[in-house]
């Protein structure tokens, strides 16, 4: 995937990022002067328009409960770095990826690790639950 440069937000990770339930017709900015929609955009709205879009999205838990610290990292072939978000307070993450294969890694505190290989298509909307 050498070359792929995917967008990437964590959902309530901060004011800019795609948050999963804010109202995508809000007319409220971020205020940090960037004029994106305060709580980002609603995956919900957008889901039917995804068009040449591939998407990662899911959750990270430990026993049940959200993992609000860490980072979810997108990896190329061979390991290659290509784009890390925060966790969200609710675990969440979010990457809009190129299609194909990608591993999903998070790290947490107290060293806690997980990998997952994903596929991401063009149009879809790749659900990764990650259970520490």
């Amino acid at each position: 995937m050498s070359g792929a440069n995917p967008a990437s937000t964590a959902s309530g990770a901060n004011p800019a990022s795609t948050a999963s339930g804010a109202n995508p017709a809000s007319t409220a900015s971020a205020g940090d002067g960037c004029g994106a929609p305060a709580g980002g955009v609603s995956m919900t709205a957008v889901a039917g328009t995804l068009g040449d879009q591939a998407v990662v999205e899911g959750h990270v838990t430990r026993e049940g409960t959200p993992v609000s610290t860490g980072y979810a990292r997108l990896l190329g072939s061979g390991d290659e770095f290509v784009a890390e978000v925060p966790l969200g307070d609710d675990g969440g993450f979010r990457f809009f990826a190129a299609p194909g294969s990608w591993t999903l890694r998070v790290l947490a505190p107290r060293g806690l690790r997980a990998e997952h290989s994903v596929q991401a298509d063009n149009g879809q909307v790749t659900k990764v639950e990650v259970a520490l």
